[in-house]
């Protein structure tokens, strides 16, 4: 009978995958004024997509377009985020933390659990979000990484990300989620390399470094995949490291 219902869930989630690319697809982007978050606004509307985009400060989104519209929220009020969330297809996260020994970060965590707590609210599924490589230990770990910058200036980011992380694997088995782990970001455009895309903390033997814009089309390229739904994924470039 588990079995049975599994697979119930599995077609019927292919067939809202199938039904959401036969039309406009409609995205909400938190996160959306950092540099991830405005490659995810242009890389949508390139692709037709309506783009509503949640900001403190409207005034960062220097992108002009008749698909998106820009509102000015509290990402860390559910109410706020569920009101603009309404008809969407699905919700994609680029928030981002400031790095630092003595900065507090829970924006990963808080913006997580309002965007659940909105999604819920207004039936949208489907939740890409970013953190990044090693929120948990791993033996492939770059040196860097874990013993570097991992417990110093990114410690308090990286603890929020696992809190985020965990909080979707523990307490939203309803929600259709994919959290996409890549290393170290880089502003270059993309080469056309293939992206490898693995289960867990990290990969091993690739490059320490993935460009956002990469990364960026592996988040709507999975919208309607069930590739990774309700997975944590690492990113990395096809290249081994020379």
């Amino acid at each position: 009978m588990h079995k049975a219902m599994n697979s119930l869930k599995s077609v019927y989630l292919a067939m809202q995958i199938k039904a959401a690319s036969l039309t406009t697809m409609k995205v909400l982007v938190i996160g959306a004024t950092g540099q991830s978050g405005l490659l995810i606004i242009s890389e949508a509307l390139a692709r037709g997509y309506e783009v509503i985009a949640l900001v403190r400060c409207p005034e960062k989104i220097n992108i002009m377009h008749e698909k998106l519209k820009v509102v000015q929220v509290d990402v860390l009020k559910s109410e706020e985020i569920a009101e603009n969330l309404k008809g969407c297809d699905a919700v994609l996260s680029a928030i981002g933390g400031r790095p630092g020994i003595m900065t507090p970060c829970d924006i990963y965590s808080k913006s997580g659990e309002a965007v659940v707590k909105a999604m819920r609210e207004t039936g949208v599924k489907r939740f890409i979000a970013i953190t990044a490589w090693g929120t948990k230990d791993d033996p492939d770990l770059p040196f860097v990484w874990k013993w570097v910058l991992k417990p110093s200036f990114l410690r308090n980011i990286v603890k929020d990300m696992e809190i985020f992380e965990d909080y979707l694997l523990k307490e939203c088995s309803d929600i259709n989620y994919t959290v996409v782990k890549p290393p170290r970001l880089t502003n270059e455009p993309s080469n056309g390399e293939k992206i490898i895309a693995k289960e867990g903390q990290c990969i091993a033997n690739v490059s320490n470094a993935i460009s956002r814009q990469d990364v960026v089309r592996f988040m709507l390229d999975n919208i309607t995949s069930q590739d990774y739904v309700k997975k944590l994924v690492s990113v990395a470039m096809s290249s081994e490291k020379k």
